[in-house]
């Protein structure tokens, strides 16, 4: 039996820091979530040594449990395909994409060793693969994927601790939450739109968009309207806005929806 253990979640990583689910330390606390990440040992140290420790939980997953277990020499390779797939969390990507960046900066790879590192990062737990999934067609597709790591505090490691890619850091928090609760997550394809998030829980079905914040336009949901089923659809957000909901999809701003409770089941077909 597979038991899966993650970093903290915000509402764990509050209890751990004794703040009050409703107080006024929540946003900040999520910031600190946000740049540090989860991981017990670093939520509980001083800020001074938090990316110390960071750096070290780094190392020791990369260097030890992915190049040393499967006897990788070339670790410059290994180092650099850790830091394009952490600054492109939330963007389709696939082997020959990322051979041909990598060769770009001077690191010399094809694909058969990409998909073969790819793998151990994903049997590491370091990433996981989003496969894309059609919604009308009701099936998997042989296609690129989008890759998250386990901590946005490992992300930022990875990346050299520089700000950027807001959307993609938020997605990636939202989909390691979606995990924790048991979904099954899926990259939503539906014709030529994309659904960011098809999460499956039991019999019940749940889509969502994430955005750092609403655009002008009323794009993110309009891909979620023109899904041909009645299962719950939600709107994720970084920013706080005073509505609520836009053609009925529910806007949730996203510390609001890391501690509510689990979203009970979706109706409908």
């Amino acid at each position: 039996m597979e038991i899966p253990i993650y970093p903290f979640s915000f509402r764990e990583f509050l209890e751990a820091k004794g703040i009050a689910t409703d107080g006024r330390q929540v946003d900040t606390a999520f910031e600190e979530y946000e740049k540090y990440g989860g991981f017990p040992a670093v939520v509980l140290a001083a800020e001074p040594i938090k990316d110390t420790i960071l750096s070290g939980i780094f190392d020791t997953i990369v260097l030890n449990d992915v190049s040393m277990r499967a006897d990788i020499r070339d670790v410059t390779t290994l180092q650099s395909l850790v830091g394009f797939l952490a600054d492109n969390v939330g963007q389709l990507v696939q082997p020959v994409k990322i051979v041909n960046t990598l060769k770009s900066t001077g690191v010399p790879t094809n694909a058969h060793t990409i998909t073969r590192y790819l793998t151990l990062l994903k049997d590491a737990f370091l990433f996981y693969q989003g496969r894309q999934y059609d919604i009308r067609g009701r099936e998997y597709l042989k296609t690129a994927g989008k890759y998250y790591i386990v901590d946005s505090g490992l992300r930022r490691n990875a990346i050299g601790r520089r700000p950027g890619n807001y959307g993609g850091q938020l997605e990636n928090i939202v989909y390691l939450e979606l995990l924790r609760r048991g979904y099954t997550v899926a990259i939503g394809k539906l014709d030529t739109t994309e659904i960011d998030f098809v999460a499956r829980r039991i019999d019940e079905v749940l889509y969502v968009q994430v955005t750092y914040e609403i655009p002008h336009n009323t794009h993110e949901t309009d891909n979620l309207l023109h899904i041909p089923d009645n299962y719950q659809k939600i709107l994720i957000t970084q920013r706080y806005y005073d509505v609520h909901d836009i053609a009925g999809i529910p806007v949730i701003n996203i510390v609001d929806w890391l501690l509510q409770d689990e979203q009970g089941p979706a109706q409908g077909h």
